[in-house]
């Protein structure tokens, strides 16, 4: 008996156990997902939930924060600095904190870390970490008493004569001082030349006096020093035309004692009044030739002295000198070798400061250190400083993609590579050309971002996102070694007033608006106290939503079978959605764990369809470890739903 031929449905199975990161883009693979909220890499290949932050403290305003040595809280007005401390829990509990009220204004700070100094802009001060003491960089000077302005050698020493005459005297003793009349007009004239006798070779020397040294009463307490380039102005017409005519204007210190200070100056050949000193108070100034004999009086003045600091947007440190950008100049400043403090020593040496001016339009956006090169963005240029010293810096510009505008503070340097936001999307700069990284997240949102900040921790890249007008925000992670991103919640959104990252090497501190977080609590010393333990996020909620699942399924096949594998890792609760040919969502199945580390499968059978794609979502701490799916046959285009042409 002959028996009809019956079709034989085939099946077959796929797992996926590798799970890609977020993307938004049309190009979404089933391993991939579109939307995501608090998974991240730390488990890859598996899809593992982040860890529970913890909250550090309440703060209502945050300026700025720093690490060096110690994190360094600006909070308002006040400064908040706690050292680290490698000690047992109880010793960093009570940790040395020093708090300075009133110490710098109410706006956002730039921070910079110089050896064991923190400077803060656009204030232009500076915080010791090792003495805990606040400075100023800038230093300014006005005279209240009296001044006293004479010649002296180049270690400031004043002299008094008392002969002058155009031939030595004889039998001098030793250390005689002897003014010697070269000029036949005047026997104080610069042409003139003071000696003094040495009795061991019975001759007269030759004292230079080719500096001036000035008296300025406060000048020590007003925080100036040896070495500095300030700006002396207010000085009376009488000392340059007689003294030193350059003494009005940008002078260095060469030497300082006390509120006396020595500087180089060059008086006029054909100065008449050389060799004396002056006294110049608010009512007058007075000269006195060397042994008193003769004087000249003048109005009187009120000098100052200021020791400049530019106005500075972004600020970056490189090769122990501070660099800055100034968008109303278009100039690119550095300051002294070593010294933040000076930034207009022009000498030409080695140690000079140093400025440039650029010819692209537009205002700095952002500045950064990478790669030995110091790096001032525009949103559509680079400018790249290299060299060793002043006389051999060379500037390198380059139209490329910058920094946006607001987004200076998404500037972080990782492993060898500096990230930031650019009004493209996120880039990544090696050295050469800035590449976009970004490729798979929704460029029309990352554009109209008008505020980003940055950090790092291990290999990953934080950025949170802002969008003012809709008050917006995102805060999406990428990790640099496996090129994935995922996105987290911004704890307390809804009353955020802002939003500032720290990284100090072995932890990341986000502010949300209202409290402080550590991202990573098992790397703080006190982690194992109970107040630490109480103060750990108690619910973290996860979801992800694949992309479409059956795109790369063979012809006539449908997925019949779904397995999905989760580790819990603590207590947590678990809901499987899926959606079919993009419809709304059905709940496919649940589960709530009570105990630690338990698997979890969760099978279902999904309806006949084209594509799928699935929802995980619930709360606690999950490891997604595979997805299996079971294939089998479908004939006559009962998937597709469509009719064979005839």
């Amino acid at each position: 008996m002959a028996l009809p031929s019956l079709y034989s449905i085939s099946t077959g199975k796929s797992i996926q156990t590798a799970f890609g990161g977020l993307n938004e883009s049309y190009a979404c693979s089933s391993e991939e997902f579109t939307e995501m909220k608090n998974f991240s890499s730390r488990g890859y290949p598996a899809l593992q939930t982040r860890t529970p932050r913890r909250t550090m403290r309440a703060m209502g305003r945050c300026n700025g924060m720093y690490h060096l040595n110690g994190l360094l809280l600006c909070e308002g007005t006040t400064l908040r600095y706690t050292e680290d401390s490698e000690d047992d829990v109880a010793t960093a509990a009570a940790g040395g904190e020093i708090v300075l009220e009133n110490a710098v204004t109410d706006s956002e700070k730039i921070m910079i870390g110089m050896g064991t100094k923190i400077l803060i802009w656009p204030d232009a001060k500076s915080f010791d970490t090792a003495t805990g003491k606040l400075e100023a960089l800038s230093a300014a000077w006005s005279q209240t008493g009296t001044v006293t302005i004479a010649p002296c050698d180049a270690g400031g020493k004043t002299y008094t004569v008392s002969s002058v005459g155009t031939t030595e005297p004889s039998g001098p003793a030793d250390g005689a001082l002897f003014l010697k009349q070269n000029s036949s007009s005047s026997k104080w004239a610069y042409v003139n030349v003071l000696e003094q006798y040495d009795a061991k070779s019975g001759k007269w020397a030759e004292i230079l006096l080719n500096s001036v040294k000035m008296t300025l009463p406060g000048l020590a307490a007003a925080g100036f020093k040896k070495g500095d380039t300030i700006t002396v102005e207010q000085v009376p017409g009488l000392v340059e035309e007689y003294l030193a005519e350059g003494v009005n204007g940008e002078v260095t210190i060469e030497q300082m004692d006390g509120d006396s200070i020595v500087l180089t100056g060059s008086p006029k050949t054909e100065s008449a009044r050389y060799y004396g000193s002056f006294t110049v108070t608010a009512g007058g100034t007075t000269w006195k030739s060397m042994n008193g004999s003769e004087s000249a009086t003048a109005g009187g003045a009120a000098i100052t002295a200021r020791r400049r600091v530019p106005r500075l947007e972004y600020v970056t440190e490189n090769a122990n000198r501070v660099w800055g950008c100034n968008s109303e100049e278009n100039v690119i400043y550095s300051c002294k070798l070593g010294d933040p403090t000076n930034w207009y020593s022009y000498r030409g040496i080695a140690s000079d400061s140093y400025a440039v001016n650029v010819g692209s339009d537009g205002p700095f956006t952002g500045a950064a250190t990478c790669m030995g090169y110091v790096l001032f963005f525009k949103e559509n240029c680079l400018h790249k400083l290299y060299g060793s010293r002043p006389a051999d810096y060379q500037l390198v510009s380059v139209q490329c993609r910058g920094v946006a505008k607001q987004a200076s503070k998404s500037m972080c340097v990782l492993a060898e590579v500096l990230y930031y936001l650019s009004p493209d999307g996120v880039m990544a700069w090696d050295g050469s050309l800035p590449v976009k990284i970004s490729g798979g997240l929704d460029n029309t949102w990352l554009m109209n971002v008008r505020g980003a900040v940055g950090g790092v921790l291990d290999t990953r890249y934080y950025l949170h996102l802002r969008v003012p007008g809709r008050n917006e925000t995102r805060l999406l992670v990428y990790d640099t070694e496996r090129r994935l991103w995922h996105e987290e919640d911004t704890a307390a959104e809804e009353n955020a007033s802002g939003w500032a990252m720290c990284s100090t090497g072995r932890q990341l501190y986000q502010w949300d608006g209202v409290n402080l977080w550590a991202t990573e609590p098992e790397r703080e010393a006190d982690r194992d106290t109970d107040t630490a333990k109480a103060n750990l996020e108690q619910k973290v909620g996860f979801e992800a939503v694949s992309g479409d699942i059956g795109l790369n399924i063979p012809a006539d096949k449908y997925i019949n079978r779904v397995f999905l594998r989760v580790d819990a890792l603590t207590y947590s609760v678990v809901e499987l959605q899926a959606s079919y040919e993009g419809g709304a969502w059905e709940t496919l199945g649940q589960a709530a764990v009570l105990n630690k580390y338990t698997r979890v499968n969760l099978p279902f059978v999904p309806e006949r369809h084209d594509t799928m794609r699935l929802r995980i979502k619930g709360t606690g701490q999950i490891a997604v470890r595979s997805i299996a799916f079971s294939m089998a046959e479908s004939r006559g285009n009962r998937v597709a739903g469509g009719e064979p042409k005839r």
